[in-house]
């Protein structure tokens, strides 16, 4: 009876759930997507042409710059000179831990970019490779590349010659661990620009501690100035790529997708945009273009994305996180410097056309318009600094400023999370986990005693659960007699069912208000396992990650996607232990509707193993641990003596009837006050006595027609 009250609960919840966040909760507060104001510029970046290559961000689509007084060099045009640097590479960082760096950097000339970031701490490792750093950043296979920099003015000199700022090879002016000098000089020889990146090595302590708690060791700092060396005032504006081929891992069971991710510094709400959000807005573009008779090439898409659906508002940072991992980009100003920044928006890198969800996706930021003296004048040059975070998704390195980004971590979702009860939890349980294994305990013992201790925490609200039911079971062959007595009257009979509750004092609701009460905290350990960046390679028994399913073996033979190639064992063990708690402690069928009930829950039961197919083999531990602990503490209440006992009928004021109240009396003499469930129970009851007279009336009404 139990089991079937706590499954029931949980289906009308999940269900619940699901239709308020996707479609109740979109209605009355939409996600915010700023639209992007035209500023003018449309017609700078338009020009119909086809992009470089399929999915990649074309490099024409930044904005560039303009020299005062162009009619009087018409007659004599500068010469043009394309510059011929080699495709070199340099490093920031070491992947040593003697160096001190907790990233390595790959620096290309091509485009002055970024191609790759490792992660230097021995514990990070690819998941097929473990003799290899995990790659978190340029795993695509696009020639995309991070903090390429797209300006018009420069790339219209460079269209001949089939070259962009974003594809042209820059020449290094230095290049140490901790430092790398790019730049590159305008064909026309009107601007120079340059490019500086920065990464610092942990600042104290070993690499295994600031792999917590050093924000800045995993950022890398790049300084864009441009400089203006003609004679005229040129105004100047580009556009900035953000993270490329940010690593999406275990793609067959994952549950989380590369996401676009936004934050302001004003008061509205974050920004998240899924792989199949940023195809639905193409599509809604591509789909408008055609009611209009036109077909719009994939530049042109770009560029109406960029211009109707950008976010203008101040942007703390924007980037790509997945499950492990995030690459973040914030633009950083000082003290009292105005935003610089005009909007930023979605770009698809390369779409996936059999699966949306496993396209890269990126976003691109677009400066404002600056102006610059000519050369040797004050204000001739304009320079901006960026950092992008690249690192694991900690809570220790998300929160703190500046880049606060809470939303990153992925905790704290749900219907819970407008009470803020599940973040505050899964926060906690992560806490636990890291106690726990700083004693020198394995993750998976970790979540094992993590376990229990939720459990033994829930114990007084379990007793009361099963003191409830047992009250029930006692009580069921009284509402057999009902049952017998009433026949098919059901209104009778519920009112002699709410009479019989009453008179033992047996609240059926507060049955279900346990359970609720457990919801937020199994959620926010839901969470917290499945967010848990500690749990990536972590060793249990046969389980090599406990981050992904313990995949024992593959299939032999191919198998749909919707069940993937390897033969998880866990998911099948939670199932059986499931059946089996509800075979031990739900009652027989009475009738045939009992019979269908427990099929429904039955199959309900392998429903839910479907959905812990994919889910980490850590989570699978945890509800095998709760399922064995549930079936023992069961076992062990079920000899819980419980006895039925009568309880006296205090007359209402005024007249007869009155709710029911407890033999025993307070220590002023008078009975106890009525509970919540026992008022819910008198109105439900004065309710039927309504219907029942309004029934009576309209009966008397016909007899007199």
């Amino acid at each position: 009876m139990e089991i079937r009250k706590v499954l029931l609960f949980l289906t009308l919840f999940i269900g619940f759930t699901y239709v308020h966040t996707k479609f109740i909760m979109p209605q009355f507060m939409p996600p915010p997507q700023p639209v992007a104001e035209n500023d003018g510029d449309e017609d700078e970046d338009t020009d119909g042409e086809d992009p470089d290559g399929e999915g990649e961000a074309d490099a024409d689509a930044g904005q560039g710059g303009e020299a005062e007084g162009q009619d009087d060099g018409k007659d004599n045009p500068p010469e043009t000179v394309i510059p011929g640097h080699d495709e070199l590479t340099a490093t920031l960082g070491s992947l040593k831990p003697e160096d001190g760096f907790l990233l390595s950097a790959e620096l290309s000339t091509q485009g002055a970019s970024i191609s790759a970031v490792h992660l230097a701490d021995p514990r990070f490792k690819e998941l097929n490779d473990l003799e290899q750093q995990v790659k978190v950043l340029g795993n695509n296979v696009t020639t995309d590349r991070t903090f390429t920099t797209a300006f018009k003015a420069i790339d219209e000199q460079l269209k001949d010659a089939d070259l962009s700022l974003e594809t042209i090879n820059w020449k290094i002016e230095s290049s140490s661990p901790t430092e790398v000098v790019f730049s590159i000089l305008a064909p026309d020889k009107s601007l120079k620009l340059t490019k500086t990146y920065r990464l610092k090595p942990i600042e104290t302590g070993e690499i295994s501690e600031a792999t917590r708690a050093d924000q800045s060791a995993y950022v890398i700092e790049m300084d864009f100035t441009v400089i203006n060396l003609s004679a005229d005032t040129q105004v100047v504006s580009y556009e900035l790529q953000g993270p490329v081929g940010v690593l999406l891992e275990n793609r067959e069971h994952t549950r989380k997708y590369r996401d676009i991710k936004l934050e302001f510094n004003s008061d509205s709400d974050g920004i998240t945009l899924t792989p199949g959000d940023l195809e639905d807005l193409q599509d809604e573009h591509r789909d408008a273009a055609l009611e209009n008779g036109q077909k719009l090439t994939e530049r042109q898409v770009v560029d109406l994305v960029r211009q109707k659906d950008g976010w203008t508002e101040d942007i703390r940072y924007a980037g790509i996180d997945v499950q492990s991992f995030a690459a973040l980009v914030s633009p950083v100003r000082a003290a009292g410097e105005e935003d610089w920044v005009d909007r930023a928006y979605p770009v698809m890198i390369m779409q996936n056309d059999s699966d949306v969800r496993l396209s890269d996706v990126s976003v691109r930021m677009v400066t404002q318009k600056a102006e610059l003296r000519a050369k040797g004048k004050k204000n001739d040059s304009v320079t901006h600094t960026w950092q992008l975070f690249v690192g694991p998704k900690y809570a220790t390195l998300l929160d703190p400023p500046p880049l606060e980004a809470q939303q990153v971590l992925d905790i704290g979702t749900g219907f819970f999370s407008f009470f803020g009860l599940t973040g505050l939890i899964a926060r906690g349980m992560h806490f636990l986990l890291g106690t726990f294994h700083g004693w020198g305990i394995p993750y998976g013992l970790c979540i094992i005693m993590l376990t229990v201790l939720v459990r033994s925490c829930l114990l007084p609200i379990s007793r009361k659960q099963a003191i409830s039911a047992a009250k029930m079971k006692a009580l069921q062959p009284k509402l057999n007699d009902l049952k017998a007595k009433y026949g098919d009257d059901k209104q009778k009979m519920a009112q002699a069912q709410f009479e019989l509750w009453r008179k033992y004092d047996i609240k059926p609701l507060a049955g279900c208000l346990p359970v609720l009460l457990q919801m937020p905290i199994f959620i926010g350990l839901y969470q917290c396992l499945n967010s848990a960046v500690d749990l990536r390679l972590a060793q249990f028994l046969w389980i090599e990650n406990l981050a992904a399913p313990d995949a024992v073996f593959d299939f032999p033979i191919p198998m749909p996607a919707i069940v993937g190639p390897h033969v998880n064992i866990l998911p099948l063990v939670t199932v059986v232990l499931f059946l089996t708690q509800q075979k031990l402690f739900m009652p027989p069928p009475a009738d045939e509707q009992a019979e269908m009930t427990q099929k429904m829950m039955n199959m309900m039961t392998l429903m839910f193993g479907a959905l812990f197919w994919h889910q980490p083999a850590g989570l699978c531990v945890y509800f095998i641990c709760s399922s064995l602990w549930g079936i023992a503490e069961r076992k062990l209440l079920a000899g819980t003596d419980v006895k039925l006992e009568e309880v006296t009928v205090a007359p209402a004021k005024g007249g007869s009837g009155g709710g029911a109240s407890s033999s025993k009396e307070d220590g002023n003499g008078e009975p106890p006050k009525k509970g919540f469930f026992a008022r819910m129970a008198e109105m439900a009851e004065e309710a039927q006595k309504q219907a029942a007279r309004a029934e009576k009336e309209r009966k008397k009404k016909n007899k007199r027609k």
